[in-house]
């Protein structure tokens, strides 16, 4: 068994997630029929980590998966998602 993590990020909330990794291609590169997943966010919306689980991963989904930029979860990985730090820019008039 083995679960695998796959992080996103973007610039604002109103930004859309971007899909360059779905369900839909990981089921047709890892050819079977569904993927299990579960996707958590950070508390600002910033940032999402797709979790993939695997119940009989063999060495070719393991490098499937790796290869498609997945990483192996760790214990925690759900609860430890940083909220991005966001910039403030201030408009200062010279006077």
């Amino acid at each position: 068994m083995q679960d695998f993590v796959y992080e996103q990020q973007r610039q604002s909330v109103t930004e859309e997630w971007s899909d360059e990794i779905s369900i839909t291609i990981l089921a047709a590169e890892l050819d079977v029929p569904r993927v299990s997943y579960r996707i958590y966010y950070s508390n600002d919306n910033l940032t999402r980590r797709i979790f993939i689980f695997r119940g009989n991963c063999n060495p070719a989904e393991t490098e499937t998966m790796l290869g498609l930029g997945f990483v192996f979860a760790k214990d925690g990985d759900t609860e430890n998602i940083p909220d991005q730090s966001v910039e403030q820019q201030h408009d200062e008039t010279v006077i």
